[in-house]
């Protein structure tokens, strides 16, 4: 398990780097009137990418350490974040950007195409910076950390 909780954790850098690459090419492109295949495989790894991660976070919700409902049965505090806060944004993060990105390839000019990855790819990145337990910012969290 702890494997998996590394995996996670890890990924996360390789997803915001893939999002911030996404995100920053098609703010480069806005005006563009070409939607190459550059963009496209840009759009579609990043997307594979947070699909894996989403997909390691559900076997972590369901069968990891962090997440126990017993606790909340006895009033244990700090049990909700990851049960709760990040699962759920984490969620919407990732139908923000599969969304978008199907909404992209729909469009027929290439500037909407780079504006719609620009919107809901950003709106999933921001999504994903609140979810993140950084350390920092939840010190109370046992066992938060870089990695």
């Amino acid at each position: 398990m702890k494997g998996l909780i590394a995996a996670h954790s890890g990924l996360r850098y390789i997803v915001l780097a893939l999002l911030l690459i996404a995100i920053i090419n098609a703010l480069v492109n806005l005006k563009n009137e070409n939607y190459l295949k550059k963009d496209k495989m840009i759009n579609l790894f990043t997307m594979v990418f947070i699909h894996i991660q989403l997909l390691l976070g559900l076997i972590l919700y369901f069968f990891g350490p962090r997440v126990n409902f017993s606790n909340w049965i006895h009033g244990v505090e700090n049990t909700t974040f990851f049960a709760v806060e990040h699962a759920l944004m984490m969620i919407l993060a990732v139908i923000l950007i599969t969304l978008g990105r199907k909404k992209a390839e729909k469009q027929p000019l290439a500037s909407r195409k780079h504006k719609m990855i620009l919107r809901y790819y950003g709106l999933g990145l921001v999504l994903i910076f609140i979810a993140i337990p950084w350390p920092f910012i939840y010190t109370e969290l046992e066992g938060v950390g870089w990695f």
